[in-house]
């Protein structure tokens, strides 16, 4: 009997292109869907940060019948950060600090990485040089954490984190109208508000919110660009408080600082803040801008301890009135 051979045949290679094109077109088809999966992922473990924040503030004003001092004077004196770091399983870091140190650490003539300490490089805040803690930084953002070698070098890496959550000191101009709620200061300080929840020197407590815990922002997210520039209120380190040429409380002269902002721009404004080297004569140090990497807007905590993702579509006048505590306006939705 004849043994009938069965020849197999293989893929032309007309065929194998076809197949790597069906696959390609595969995988261009689900990538946009992965990529929305994974930032989804990140924009809520951004959202849970922030509420651990509005959490540990709570808790904080719990403790002590207000809210942290936003920002202190001198440099060497942390901001609201430190304040709540107790609450957020950093006790024993916090038990190292002296937040009411007075000591000028450091120079701090310049905001350039090498021309000093900026307020806790040595002495008794030493630990926070350097320091990045989990928690404060949006996993949406692809900027460094501790910002070094970025141009400008408007965010100080070498004194420490590069913060993604910053503090609302308020509005300007003031939503309400009122007269002495902003300080507008001289050089290149731009304007320190005080008619919000967290600002220089002060603190701020629960039934001066007359504008209702749920009307009023105290952190807003500030993790993404203005225009290509990375500029968040990191001003001496994000841990530093403020310096000012003058009378401290009343923010005469030219104040620097970090951890705090006032809202004198729109959601992701591309308007550049500070981007000079050698001073901000005519720009606003104390005014940087709430952006995020997100699509469409960035989050916003509340005083009541809720997360609320604020669209960059909202109208301007509802921002000012977000961010501020005392303006009695008519809020409308957002």
């Amino acid at each position: 009997m004849k043994l009938l051979r069965r020849h197999r045949r293989g893929f032309t290679l007309i065929e194998l292109l076809v197949v790597i094109a069906i696959i390609a077109i595969l995988i261009a088809l689900l990538l946009p869907a992965v990529q929305q999966a994974r930032e989804a992922a990140r924009r809520s473990q951004c959202k849970n940060q922030l509420k651990q924040l509005g959490l540990a503030l709570h808790n904080y004003h719990e403790m002590n019948q207000s809210f942290p001092i936003g920002a202190r004077s001198p440099i060497s004196a942390p901001n609201w950060r430190v304040g709540i770091l107790p609450y957020l399983d950093n006790a024993n870091l916090y038990s190292e600090l002296n937040i009411d140190s007075s000591s000028t650490v450091g120079g701090f003539s310049s905001r350039r990485e090498d021309s000093g300490s900026y307020g806790y490089g040595s002495g008794p805040n030493a630990a926070l040089a350097g320091l990045l803690l989990p928690g404060w930084n949006c996993p949406s953002n692809g900027a460094s954490a501790n910002a070094l070698g970025q141009s400008p070098t408007y965010n100080n890496a070498e004194a420490g984190q590069t913060h993604d959550y910053v503090g609302i000191s308020g509005a300007a101009p003031d939503p309400g109208g009122k007269v002495g709620t902003t300080s507008i200061v001289t050089g290149y300080g731009g304007i320190f508000a005080e008619n919000g929840m967290l600002y220089a020197n002060g603190v701020t407590r629960m039934h001066h919110v007359t504008d209702g815990t749920s009307n009023t922002m105290i952190v807003g997210e500030q993790s993404g660009l203005v225009g290509t520039l990375d500029i968040r209120a990191n001003y001496h380190g994000g841990w530093a408080g403020i310096t000012t040429a003058g009378n401290p409380a009343s923010m005469t002269g030219s104040p620097y600082g970090a951890g705090i902002t006032t809202v004198r721009y729109p959601i992701n404004s591309s308007t550049d803040v500070c981007t000079t080297t050698s001073g901000c004569d005519t720009v606003y140090d104390a005014n940087t801008v709430l952006n995020s990497m997100h699509y469409g807007g960035t989050h916003a905590l509340l005083v009541d301890g809720s997360v609320r993702f604020l669209a960059d579509t909202i109208f301007f006048d509802t921002l000012l009135q977000l961010s501020a505590k005392n303006d009695n306006q008519v809020l409308a939705d957002f």
